[in-house]
């Protein structure tokens, strides 16, 4: 009997030894993060995303004709068209679709999407 009373006594002391209370730290909160596009300038927000996708094919002698020059506002590539139809092709998820932009590489993020989205839906402002 004394021997079941010591491993009893042994094991509830091996297992409170094992309690781990810093949960937070095995198990941490995923990070969110927030896409804001509540104010959104053509100078600050767009042109950024512009130079680091667009602007290798859509600049002065570039290999692409679509949208002109996109290295500075230009109302050539601003007009309601060519914007409807950067929409569409940023949307395109498939990088084989010929209208998938930018092309040979993988999708704008879907926070850079929404920004250059409500900056149309603003109204293309050069600000």
């Amino acid at each position: 009997m004394k021997k079941i009373l010591f491993s009893v006594a042994l094991l509830s002391v091996i297992a409170s030894g094992c309690y781990n209370d810093k949960y937070d730290k095995l198990y941490p909160a995923p990070v969110t993060t927030t896409c804001d596009t509540s104010v959104v300038s053509y100078s600050a927000t767009i042109q950024p995303i512009f130079n680091t996708y667009c602007t290798s094919c859509h600049a002065s002698g570039g290999v692409a004709i679509a949208y002109g020059d996109m290295t500075s506002y230009n109302s050539s590539w601003t007009s309601s068209r060519n914007l409807t139809n950067m929409i569409r092709d940023i949307n395109i998820t498939s990088t084989s679709d010929i209208n998938h932009m930018p092309q040979n590489t993988a999708s704008l993020s879907a926070c850079d999407i929404n920004k250059i989205s409500a900056w149309i839906h603003q109204g293309a402002l050069n600000n």
